[in-house]
């Protein structure tokens, strides 16, 4: 049993040669495992790979401790893959960043360097043994690739990446194809209304009004019958209540005025099904925040916040230049109603708490909390750079 409850099983030795293999966390709700092997296995098959590693989520561990678990087996897997939805994704991500950063640590304390691609260089004197006197495999390289098979509801991070959506043996061969990219993460730490912190990584998007809502609001059974259209009638429905709270936030620690607001969402992505645009020009490689701040009192003013968002999404409709930056997200936006902005840090403060969520996870009510990018902090494997 892997750690957090999940079944970690190969059918065959992975370590029995020098090939590498991929260790696969997948979510048993969302995939029939019976029909996902032979995929694998077809795919194992085509690139020489050896027997691939398993763990399933649980109730209790969504794919972060089974990740752990995985990544601690010697030799280490040469891609680890999310099959499930943006909760398995974001949980898998989470134990890859953790274990990146911890390796980076002890590298840079044998006196080896971390690149920003993963690669690491090191004085051979300086490279961490076994009890055997051999170098450590865990210890000589940096940042296991992600990889998604997508079988989720939405699969932002995966569209954001240009992963394949509709084929599982193309996502599959994605997944473990030699290309590899390296995007960024966003860190949030915030205090709940009981009172107690939370730290996570995400790498889609983290916020509260219209975002949470949607996740609070929309039911399992609507998605599974409706998938992401089964969003909508729970946006419409945070719209329509227009529901505001007191909002204070900084950028990069500049403090803005504060004023009731209907929705503050911060991402490192910014594209919905269907290719609806959150938030434009949004970017994951770029070592920025999007920061949009919804606030729109009165008929005038959500003429206004509805005017934007059609314009972010027919990008070809504003004539001048100024409207057609401020759509394609190449220009800040400030008014009454909206506004958008990047920067690598950001703090708010709300009143009173408000449902959070990470990634599409609803995580509580929140007071405060502070994100953070991690540039090139998780690589993944299939996606190519737009």
């Amino acid at each position: 049993m892997a750690a957090g409850g999940g079944h970690l099983e190969s059918r065959r030795s992975p370590a029995a040669g020098p090939r590498p293999f991929a260790a696969i966390v997948y979510n048993p709700t969302k995939v029939d495992i019976r029909r996902l092997r032979p995929l694998v296995e077809k795919v194992e098959a085509e690139r020489g790979w050896a027997a691939s590693l398993w763990a399933e989520t649980t109730v209790d561990d969504p794919g972060e401790a089974a990740s752990a678990h995985l990544l601690s087996h010697v030799p280490t897997p040469s891609v680890l893959i999310a099959v499930g939805g943006d909760g398995t994704v974001s949980a898998v991500a989470q134990a890859l960043v953790t274990r990146t950063s911890q390796t980076s640590q002890r590298l840079q304390g044998a006196g080896a360097s971390v690149s920003r691609d993963g690669a690491v260089e090191h004085p051979a004197a300086s490279l961490p043994v076994d009890e055997q006197g051999a170098a450590a495999p865990r210890e000589l390289s940096a940042g296991v690739p992600l990889g998604i098979l997508p079988v989720g509801t939405t699969n932002l991070f995966a569209r954001a990446l240009g992963l394949p959506l509709r084929s599982r043996i193309k996502a599959l061969r994605a997944a473990f194809s030699d290309t590899v990219r390296t995007v960024d993460v966003g860190r949030v730490d915030a205090r709940l209304e009981s009172g107690a912190n939370l730290s996570r990584a995400f790498v889609v998007m983290a916020g509260m009004g219209v975002d949470a809502q949607m996740v609070v609001n929309t039911s399992a059974r609507g998605k599974s019958a409706l998938g992401w259209t089964g969003y909508i009638a729970a946006i419409v429905g945070s719209f329509v209540t227009n529901r505001r709270f007191d909002l204070s936030y900084a950028l990069d620690g500049a403090a803005l005025a504060g004023a009731p607001a209907h929705t503050i969402v911060v991402g490192n992505a910014g594209v919905l099904p269907a290719g609806i645009r959150m938030i434009p020009g949004a970017r994951i490689d770029d070592g920025l925040l999007d920061v949009v701040v919804l606030r729109p009192l009165g008929f005038t003013q959500w003429t206004h916040a509805v005017g934007w968002f059609v314009r972010t999404n027919t990008p070809a409709l504003p004539r001048r230049a100024a409207g057609r930056a401020a759509a394609a997200g190449t220009a800040p936006v400030v008014s009454a109603a909206v506004t958008h902005a990047r920067a690598t840090a950001v703090s708010w403060a709300a009143g009173p708490a408000q449902d959070f969520e990470i990634d599409g996870e609803h995580l509580g009510r929140v007071t405060s909390a502070e994100a953070h990018i991690e540039p090139a902090a998780l690589r993944v494997r299939g996606s190519v750079a737009p």
